[in-house]
């Protein structure tokens, strides 16, 4: 496991940018910058970030909204085997592998498991052409569901969009998942937007399972190996 950023020193990261900049010169525009950073992290309504303030902090982030709550800022902490693991302020995580959610903590009905990630059309690259467009996998919660339940989806591309993040346009292409939970009867759609350059999922609204809370996030500043 490669650690990236230590949980004691998330919210000091914030701030030392700000003094790298040279903001310690005036106090007043410091407090303000720091303030700014602050709120964005356990503020009561949707966090918003600035290209600039995503450039200050030297480590890969994102916006992550989940069900009715406010949307966050989270920073990535550790890589394990091309899982990438996002922290919030207030500890909760998220783990994403090649733009699918694949664990949680911290958000009640959470995912404990997905299976198959090495078939999945993602990790294969759903820009390829040779890449399968169906895919099935073994999913299992922390609470209600547990013990693994069979899930099966189907990919469907559906063309070019612009999606505005950071104030700016960027080209995507969108592809919708259908998933299906057969043992319940359940089916769902997930959305993927995918740089038509690099193949990586920058945006996805992503539901954690059948009838819970779906989950939006967004790359501000992507890991780079």
């Amino acid at each position: 496991m490669k650690k990236i950023i230590g949980l004691d020193l998330f919210c000091v990261l914030l701030v030392i940018p700000l003094i790298l900049l040279g903001l310690t010169g005036c106090s007043q525009q410091f407090s303000q910058w720091s303030q700014t950073f602050l709120s964005a992290l356990s503020g009561p309504k949707d966090t918003s970030m600035t290209s600039q303030q995503v450039e200050q902090i030297p480590y890969a982030s994102a916006y992550l909204k989940v069900g009715e709550a406010p949307r966050v800022f989270v920073v990535l902490a550790f890589v394990d085997n091309q899982q990438l693991k996002w922290l919030t302020a207030d500890k909760n995580r998220v783990v994403t592998r090649f733009g699918r959610l694949v664990e949680t903590q911290g958000f009640g009905e959470d995912i404990q498991h997905v299976g198959n990630l090495d078939s999945d059309p993602l990790s294969l690259g759903l820009l390829k052409p040779d890449t399968p467009k169906q895919w099935h996998t073994i999913v299992s919660w922390s609470q209600v569901l547990r013990g693994g339940y069979d899930v099966q989806s189907v990919f469907e591309n559906k063309g070019p969009e612009i999606l505005t993040i950071l104030n700016e346009p960027r080209q995507t292409v969108r592809f919708d998942e259908q998933v299906t939970v057969p043992t319940l009867n359940k089916h769902y759609t997930n959305q993927y937007w995918l740089d038509p350059d690099s193949g990586q999922v920058v945006q996805s609204h992503q539901y954690m399972g059948p009838n819970m809370a779906l989950v939006q996030f967004t790359v501000l500043r992507p890991y780079i190996q």
